[in-house]
């Protein structure tokens, strides 16, 4: 666990991490980027993805499509705060459909 998710419990602020894996055709490219940054702006708290160590704000488009994913890529979503449940679940729906993509 990260040093990140530890403080968090030590004050009591949900903290939510899972692995998600990039399974659409074309990746993370413009579109999903732009539909995983909308989404994660409906949640209160903060949102990251991790990729081998790279972290970038899941409502940021320019930092998500900076962590390069191609198909098949894996990565980190954590997500704290007092929405931090319902994001990680929208979030993993969302990369779970492929973005509507084949």
């Amino acid at each position: 666990m990260s040093k990140l998710a530890v403080s968090h419990k030590k004050s009591k602020i949900p903290v939510v991490e899972k692995e998600i894996w990039v399974e659409n055709r074309l990746g993370l490219h413009a579109r999903p980027a732009a539909q995983v940054a909308l989404l994660a702006q409906k949640f209160d708290g903060d949102v990251i993805l991790e990729k081998d160590g790279t972290r970038a704000n899941a409502r940021d488009l320019l930092a998500l499509l900076a962590l390069d994913c191609p198909q098949g890529t894996r990565l980190v979503l954590r997500a704290t705060g007092p929405q931090a449940q319902e994001a990680a679940v929208a979030l993993f729906s969302l990369f779970a459909s492929k973005f509507g993509e084949k």
